[in-house]
């Protein structure tokens, strides 16, 4: 059963009755419009008066057909905005409503003979059968859940849908539910909750310099919370969902402003591959790890969750697999993110397979056995940190004011770098584990179009030209080098 069209609630959560008087009626009553607060912030509550008030109006608006004049010895209020919970809200209204019949949507009917005794029974069944009928009301049939209040809500969802979240995922959300309980107070109970209220935090934290995106990340953070209770019946509406949205011409403007990653130039690259500087990073997952982001495009998390497993070969081409068939992997949300990569042949000439078969003979399980992968920032946290302090310590820095230069960087080179060749646009999608873009040519593509085979992949390879200035055997020697190659016994207690 939904709201009674009547009803409206105001920016504080009072609700109120409003009915528009009919027009050829509203001569003889002298006024176009009946409205009363209900003093109220329980749906059930104002829900059961309207139905006593509509009654009530409807017998008026008959008296009134018929010749009668004024408002049938019903006097009507004012229009209070604080609700005063310990009162009858006849005697607080000052409505003479003591006879009346109603019958709600679902058939069932309460009457009353006038008393004053009868009134209030009447008023507790028809609120009883309102709680028990109409959970969708916006406070849930329990008492508990009608007073459920901000604090008591997100504890319930910390304990509840926060375990199935990255720990860096609730980590931001609990940030984001903190700051939106500072504002609001985390004694107001959630059905009480309204967008005008919701948006005097977000409008705070725009107020305060913090950036539109930011922003919306926050409330998206803490719509998931009331998405949850509109999910248990304890709310009908999410009031903070869509509150702030980054619109595409935003984002695209953003991103002319710079506010992006970059790619490596080709000088740059020649910097961070220079054997001499190569050999600055203590940890071997940091320079190996970027050897490989530069070769395949993947993903940091995607290369620091490397099992040995998941180097396979397909016919006489070596791959990798890009998966999340071992505990602790994972892969990015939608189609191509599980895929398969052919190796290109100078991560072989680096002696990307000698490492992977000297850790098996060692017994080893992953291509960086004791590095961190279940870091609340990240699978490819260390990678990540590691390689941020070897570009600071190479004074790289990004080109704009607001760019971006990281090991990510190494994927956008790889990209941008295949886009410019002869490789087209569905093997590079296939290799980099982007989804399709755009639409298909044909209806039947989708349905129709086969797996690549490691040998049709494998084209990629000479697409890459980072073998016209790599030198391939200092920096081979570099990552084989004796006190590198038995560094990772010690990595478990060092972090980048």
């Amino acid at each position: 059963m939904r709201l009674a069209h009547h009803l409206w609630r105001d920016t504080s959560g009072i609700w109120y009755f409003r009915v528009v008087v009919p027009r050829r009626l509203r001569e003889a009553l002298g006024r176009s419009l009946i409205k009363q607060s209900l003093r109220t912030r329980d749906p059930v509550q104002a829900r059961a008066w309207s139905y006593v008030l509509s009654a009530k109006c409807a017998q008026i608006f008959a008296m009134a057909g018929q010749g009668g004049r004024g408002m049938g010895g019903v006097s009507w209020g004012g229009d209070a905005d604080e609700p005063d919970e310990g009162d009858d809200l006849t005697q607080r209204l000052g409505l003479t409503v003591r006879k009346w019949e109603v019958e709600t949507p679902d058939g069932h009917k309460v009457r009353t003979d006038g008393s004053q005794g009868d009134h209030e029974n009447g008023m507790a069944a028809l609120r009883a059968i309102l709680e028990r009928r109409d959970p969708s009301s916006g406070s849930a049939t329990s008492t508990g859940s009608r007073w459920l209040t901000l604090d008591a809500a997100i504890k319930d969802y910390a304990e509840v849908e926060a375990v199935t979240l990255k720990p860096n995922t609730w980590a931001q959300r609990s940030r984001a539910l903190q700051g939106f309980v500072d504002v609001i107070g985390g004694r107001r109970q959630v059905s009480t909750v309204s967008r005008t209220m919701a948006s005097v935090w977000s409008d705070g934290l725009l107020r305060s310099g913090k950036s539109k995106s930011y922003v919306a990340n926050c409330v998206s953070h803490v719509a998931q919370l009331f998405e949850a209770l509109v999910n248990k019946g304890h709310l009908t509406t999410n009031p903070v969902k869509g509150l702030v949205v980054v619109k595409k011409r935003e984002k695209a403007a953003r991103r002319s402003e710079g506010h992006e990653w970059e790619p490596f130039e080709v000088e740059q690259l020649q910097r961070i591959f220079d054997p001499t500087n190569l050999a600055k990073p203590r940890m071997e997952h940091v320079r190996w790890g970027a050897v490989i982001a530069l070769y395949t495009g993947a993903r940091v998390g995607e290369i620091a969750q490397i099992f040995l497993r998941d180097f396979v070969t397909h016919g006489d081409t070596p791959c990798l697999k890009i998966c999340a068939d071992s505990d602790g992997q994972g892969i990015k949300t939608g189609e191509g993110g599980e895929r398969l990569v052919p190796l290109h042949p100078d991560l072989i000439r680096l002696g990307l397979m000698e490492r992977v078969d000297a850790l098996r003979a060692a017994g080893a399980e992953r291509l960086f056995p004791h590095m961190r992968i279940d870091s609340a920032a990240g699978r490819g946290n260390s990678i990540t940190k590691g390689f941020g302090y070897y570009l600071k310590g190479l004074g790289i820095t990004p080109r704009r004011a607001h760019g971006i230069l990281g090991i990510h960087s190494l994927r956008k080179t790889v990209i941008q770098t295949l886009q410019g060749s002869s490789l087209s646009a569905e093997r590079r999608r296939a290799l980099v584990g982007h989804e399709a873009g755009g639409p298909a040519p044909d209806t039947h593509a989708a349905a129709y179009m086969r797996p690549w085979t490691a040998k049709e992949l494998a084209a990629y390879h000479p697409a890459l030209p980072w073998s016209c200035w790599l030198d391939f055997e200092k920096v081979r020697g570099l990552l084989h080098e004796k006190r590198f190659r038995e560094a990772w016994r010690s990595e478990a207690s060092i972090d980048p």
